[in-house]
């Protein structure tokens, strides 16, 4: 079983005319079924104020991103296709095409900056004593802990 597009009429006046003769008049409140060919060919004319399409892989903007026109199932394909994980619990098309805005306006990341730690330098001073005074310090120190 093959499930069809379906198209309907809802606007004010009771009947308006197809610009597809071989179709009949749109009647208020009809839902007609198409072919998903026969809806992408004819789907400039199908104002979404005077249409309700349903059922269809229908691109509003023809920019390949979902919107409302898209079918459930094609939105949550396309956000798999994403890399989004998406549960096979219920899901609205309002909360999928939130998920979508989401992977086309992800949130901003905070950048982690890591300071380099101040380099410490100690200085060791030597001071240096020549040979000679070393030596008599050391022979005044033996002499005096006798």
């Amino acid at each position: 079983m093959v499930l069809l597009p379906t198209v309907t009429y809802i606007g004010n006046l009771y009947m308006r005319p197809n610009a597809d003769t071989s179709m009949g008049d749109w009647i208020r409140g009809q839902v007609v079924e198409v072919t998903q060919d026969w809806l992408d060919a004819n789907k400039r004319q199908l104002k979404p104020t005077l249409f309700v399409i349903e059922g269809a892989a229908y691109d509003l903007l023809n920019d390949g991103i979902p919107d409302s026109g898209w079918v459930k199932a094609d939105i949550t394909t396309w956000l798999r296709d994403k890399g989004m994980e998406v549960s096979n619990g219920y899901k609205t098309k309002s909360s999928l095409l939130a998920m979508v805005e989401g992977v086309l306006s992800p949130a901003p990341v905070e950048e982690v900056v890591v300071e380099a730690a101040p380099e410490i330098v100690e200085e060791i001073v030597v001071e240096e004593t020549p040979v000679e005074e070393a030596i008599e310090e050391a022979v005044e120190t033996e002499t005096t802990e006798e």
